[in-house]
């Protein structure tokens, strides 16, 4: 097995969205400190380890239906570069090694929540991904679970406005990446949702990411008392509106695919990010 086809078997891009471990302790900048970070290195590597675990089970099962698909046929399990119990022996080695540390290093609670976000994916995989809309819930779960993890190693709280944030943000990305099944495959795959209905539920969900954002102007314990936040709002509107409008128009479904080749995506990401810490400082 090449290091090519091991990486791109363990999907080491999708390891972006791992970095919301760090959203509780970014959110809470009076606590930045290279200590304060440290503490959730080591956690978002081996988190990544389960989480490349539950991808490489998904793509064994999903084995048939990818290889009809015009961009996952080329993965390595589908493509057959990697053999179906090479996959699993790495599958799980890398969820022993990571649920090894989270017992070992961890609190039980986080370890409990890693061991959880492991069989809640196996039971999706497996039942839940054949259930309309409660698919879309359980794989939104696992970004709670995420956030979850980095307030708790940090011990920092997070509000419930960010949570419902991501929720919504995280539901709105898959709601829209649903739809690759009435574009992207080569053979006609049946989808338990009808596009009308997908086009209907990510409109919904883009005018929710944008009204939950714009009413935490009026919450009370703002987490920056500087024009940041307004800017951000603002910065959010084009990030939310640009996916959209590549999903729709360029019919790209892959939300790392997208975010990773889109310019505008990366540049007003970096910009957002910029704009806090300014904010945070008190530059403006």
């Amino acid at each position: 097995m090449s290091f090519n086809n091991f990486f791109n078997l363990i999907r080491y891009k999708s390891y972006l969205k791992n970095l919301i471990i760090f959203l509780p302790l970014f959110l809470n900048y009076t606590s930045w400190s290279l200590s304060n970070f440290s503490k959730l290195i080591l956690p978002v590597i081996f988190f990544s380890f389960i989480a490349s675990s539950i991808y490489i089970i998904n793509d064994l099962i999903d084995l048939e239906t990818d290889q009809k698909h015009k961009f996952k046929k080329f993965r390595p399990i589908a493509s057959g570069l990697i053999k179906f119990k090479t996959a699993i022996y790495v599958s799980s080695v890398l969820a022993i090694i990571s649920l090894y540390y989270f017992f070992k290093y961890s609190d039980f609670i986080v370890f409990f929540l890693v061991f959880s976000y492991f069989i809640i994916n196996i039971f999706y995989s497996i039942i839940i991904k054949k259930i309309k809309y409660l698919d879309i819930l359980f794989v939104s779960s696992g970004f709670f679970i995420r956030i979850l993890i980095g307030s708790i190693i940090s011990n920092l709280q997070i509000s419930n406005f960010f949570i419902s944030q991501i929720i919504l943000f995280s539901l709105f990305i898959l709601i829209c990446k649903r739809r690759e099944y009435f574009y992207i495959y080569d053979d006609k795959v049946i989808s338990k949702y009808t596009l009308k209905e997908l086009n209907i539920f990510s409109k919904i969900l883009l005018i929710l990411n944008i009204s939950n954002y714009l009413l935490y102007f009026f919450y009370g314990n703002r987490f920056t008392g500087s024009f940041s936040l307004e800017i951000s709002f603002l910065i959010f509107i084009f990030l939310i509106i640009r996916y959209f409008y590549i999903n729709f128009k360029n019919k790209n479904f892959d939300p790392i695919s997208v975010y990773l080749k889109d310019s505008y995506l990366i540049l007003f990401s970096f910009v957002y990010f910029l704009n806090f810490i300014l904010g945070f400082y008190g530059f403006y």
